[in-house]
């Protein structure tokens, strides 16, 4: 079934009845039809032009016009400071409205005009990018821009020209990353040779930098990558002050080069560069990759010993539930499941949400509301009253109540519909365990209390609550 886009950028099927009527149509009289819908609308007169001709200056000029005004419009001095009203206008919403007509005409093959339009809008990010200290609010139309720029640049009409091009750009600006992988597709011999000899000449014989805070290295690492060349690529992840131990190790498991891999893991662990990998971006080894590389080089123990360190860290969930694996992997599930909740038991006098968590991951309610009764639930108490709903129906009702009331604390009216959705929950709970006249009791009480408060009765009274 043919479809087109409409206003609302949804498409819409065309109908049986349309498509009757546009077959009965002689060639003048489509003609006609056709220029008649243009004139409706600016975009779908350019959108004829280009594919008239495809290297419309007008029509470039047009959208170099467009591009222009949106980013003029653009504004990222909020008046408020860390406001986030999604009232505020920021001007983004308005550049990404041109990337979708140019999406839209690099649908219909525009790309010679789309690329050098998308050009223009790149360097016009990236002066934002200079000039503005929250220029991350444009990260999204950045990165769009340089999907439709790697869609634009096929079939360039000049490849060498378009390796010089990114180079330049990528040495004025940086930013939006316009990386290797962007254009590679889009290089001919003649280019590629271009490109490696600029690279090597803006390198000279300087030490090599980081790849992640110098774009030289960057284009150098890029390179190594696409050529396969893992030992350059390490040895480029190695220069700066701190090794990419997560992307060092990365790269030698796909490459095959396990025992070197092991190698590297051995110096991350010592570096004590192991755990989440968002702790410090790509110098850290994840624990998972850490464990299965351990565990499959036959090293159990070292695995353990990451797995261990990681839980110790945080406590968490997710660290229990590796260091579950691992041990049950190792033959060692007992033992270390006994040392992870005594872990946890003697670190809980600030709060037993931990240790709750930890019991609710091995499915053992019981001993989570001991923990919670000697600890507090703390954060967990949400988890604790989803998982007691069937057993513990009126534990789970009183910390409901509990949560409530702790809630109502500060009067805050904006709150007031989520402590009422958990009185609701609560009633439910005490009714399910057969304590309806407990919950009338406190939810009177609490009217009581608050009566000062209309805001609060009125959200009581459209639950419809005692």
């Amino acid at each position: 079934m043919r479809t087109v886009i409409g206003a609302d950028g949804v498409r819409h099927p065309v109908s049986a009845e349309v498509e009757e009527f546009l077959a009965g149509l002689d060639d003048l009289s489509v003609r006609e039809l056709v220029l008649v819908l243009a004139s409706y609308s600016p975009e779908a007169m350019r959108a004829l032009q280009l594919l008239a001709t495809p290297d419309n200056t007008h029509v470039e000029t047009e959208l170099v016009r467009m591009v222009d005004a949106a980013i003029s419009g653009v504004d990222l001095d909020y008046g408020e400071p860390f406001s986030y009203d999604e009232d505020d206008d920021d001007g983004i919403t308005a550049v990404d409205e041109v990337l979708d007509e140019l999406e839209r005409h690099l649908d219909q093959g525009a790309h010679p005009i789309v690329g050098q339009v998308l050009e223009h809008l790149l360097t016009r990010i990236g002066d934002l990018g200079q000039s503005s200290d929250n220029a991350g609010a444009l990260v999204g139309v950045a990165e769009r821009a340089c999907e439709l720029y790697a869609r634009a640049v096929e079939g360039h009409p000049d490849p060498t020209a378009l390796a010089r091009w990114i180079l330049g750009f990528r040495m004025e600006y940086g930013w939006p990353s316009l990386t290797l992988a962007t254009v590679a597709h889009a290089l001919d011999d003649p280019a590629w040779v271009a490109y490696r000899d600029r690279v090597a000449a803006l390198a000279g014989n300087a030490p090599a930098g980081d790849p992640y805070r110098d774009e030289v290295a960057a284009m150098l690492l890029e390179l190594a990558d696409h050529d396969g060349d893992t030992d350059a690529a390490v040895t480029l992840l190695s220069c700066g002050p701190t090794p990419y131990y997560g992307e060092i190790v990365g790269r030698l498991q796909a490459a095959g080069q396990t025992a070197l891999a092991l190698h590297w893991l051995d110096r991350a662990v010592a570096a004590h560069a192991v755990g989440h990998p968002w702790q410090a971006l790509h110098t850290t080894v994840s624990a998972p990759v850490a464990t299965r590389a351990y565990l499959d080089a036959g090293r159990p123990d070292a695995a353990l010993a990451v797995a261990r360190d990681q839980f110790a860290v945080d406590l968490s969930e997710t660290a229990y539930r590796l260091l579950c694996a691992v041990a049950d992997e190792s033959g060692d599930l007992a033992e270390q499941r006994t040392w992870a909740i005594e872990e946890a038991t003697s670190r809980a006098g600030a709060g037993g949400h931990h240790l709750i968590w930890l019991h609710l991951s091995d499915g053992n309610l019981t001993d989570a509301w001991a923990a919670a009764d000697a600890h507090g639930a703390g954060q967990a108490w949400r988890e604790l009253v989803d998982a007691s709903e069937d057993d513990y129906p009126l534990r789970a009702a009183r910390l409901c109540l509990a949560q409530a009331e702790a809630q109502l604390t500060t009067p805050n009216s904006k709150q007031y519909p989520s402590i009422v959705a958990l009185l609701v929950r609560a009633r439910s709970l005490y009714d399910k365990a057969g304590h309806n006249e407990e919950a009338v009791s406190h939810l009177i009480r609490l009217r009581e209390t608050y009566r000062r408060r209309p805001a609060l009765m009125a959200e009581l009274n459209r639950a419809h609550l005692p």
